[in-house]
């Protein structure tokens, strides 16, 4: 949309500059968007803290639940609270006029900006102006409490315009989610709905896909996170799975939705893609960083080796490749690259690069 509403974030700004640093006793790597009364954020270390403001069993309080069981409280979560009249105190459009036009009519703000604001909701620019006021607090993913598609589909575009963070947008209507195609950075996520109003399914499965795989993935990078097993998330259980016909299969994989499934024992997202074809700005990094700092340490051997050579044998062989396995295993160790995992959970990211080296 062409108006100030979606525009790329810059880090530099008043709010970012302070002459004294503190550290933050916990990450903050992911924040819940939710429709309130007041626009604001707020940090919660752990559920119990959460409670205080949100009652047991409302949807807030059921996916921050699933979020810090998924991550044994070891993170954070932001809650970012928008609400309709903050849209109101929006900064105005861009191209303000302060002379009247020529049939006497004062112009406040070009055509464009007035049309494309229009196509808005109120919760949409709400939830956008609350995102763009709080998007640089420590987040990296963002989901929404209550799935709202013109809502949802505000948040994506604003994301798609960023250089770093992913929108997880969960339905379990997956029909909803086909409108994320053209956005390579929102994850679209689907698994059926589930009654739960009884008692004992709340405290098994409460629909809350995005919240626990977010609390999972704490600490990895997105473009990581997106390919890593999900593991033993909390209120997802083998029965809760699709039984999913080839032909719904292909449909979910034209737009790229997610759901999860079980390869073998393990469960696993259906697809490791974003939305759309593209790469996440982490993800071109890290390809940086793995060919400059591949260059960097070739370089150093033959630099170091300048006098003696490095001979054109078996051991000359080895020298390169074990230097360029290092790098790859330093990517795993910096979370650049997700480790691969077996069946039973476990990383198998050294065997498996050892076991390709050594077959080079």
């Amino acid at each position: 949309m062409a108006n100030t509403l979606f525009s790329t974030l810059s880090r530099i700004s008043p709010a970012h500059i302070s002459n004294q640093y503190t550290t933050a006793a916990k990450d903050v790597p992911t924040g819940a968007l939710v429709k309130g009364e007041k626009q604001g954020i707020k940090v919660y270390d752990d559920l119990d803290s959460l409670t205080e403001d949100y009652e047991s069993y409302t949807p807030a309080w059921k996916k921050a639940r699933a979020y810090f069981k998924a991550n044994g409280e070891a993170a954070s979560l932001a809650v970012v609270t928008f609400a309709e009249t903050d849209s109101k105190k929006a900064p105005a459009p861009a191209n303000v006029k302060a002379t009247p036009a020529n049939d006497g009519a004062k112009v406040t703000a070009d055509v464009v900006t007035a049309m494309a604001d229009s196509d808005l909701s109120a919760d949409a620019i709400a939830a956008v102006t609350a995102l763009k006021k709080y998007y640089f607090a420590g987040p990296q993913f963002w989901f929404l409490v209550d799935f709202d598609s013109e809502v949802a589909n505000a948040i994506s575009n604003f994301v798609e315009k960023q250089n770093t963070g992913i929108f997880l947008a969960y339905s379990t209507d997956a029909t909803q989610l086909q409108a994320f195609t053209a956005n390579k950075k929102t994850y679209p996520m689907t698994l059926p709905a589930v009654d739960d109003t009884n008692a004992e399914i709340q405290d098994t499965y409460n629909n809350v896909f995005d919240a626990a795989f977010a609390g999972a993935m704490y600490g990895r990078r997105p473009h990581s996170a997106v390919k890593y097993a999900i593991g033993d998330l909390p209120y997802t259980q083998p029965q809760d799975r699709y039984d999913f016909t080839p032909d719904d299969m292909a449909e979910l994989e034209k737009y790229n939705i997610a759901t999860y499934a079980y390869v073998l024992d393990a469960p696993r997202l259906t697809s490791s893609r974003m939305a759309a074809e593209g790469f996440h700005l982490d993800t071109i990094l890290g390809w940086d960083w793995i060919q400059n700092e591949v260059h960097a340490r070739l370089a150093n051997l033959f630099v170091q080796s300048a006098d003696q050579g490095i001979p054109y044998d078996e051991v000359g062989f080895d020298s390169i490749i074990g230097v360029i396995k290092g790098v790859f295993i330093d990517a795993g160790d910096l979370d650049i690259i997700a480790p691969i995992r077996d069946t039973n959970g476990n990383e198998t990211l050294l065997s498996k690069l050892s076991q390709t080296w050594s077959t080079a």
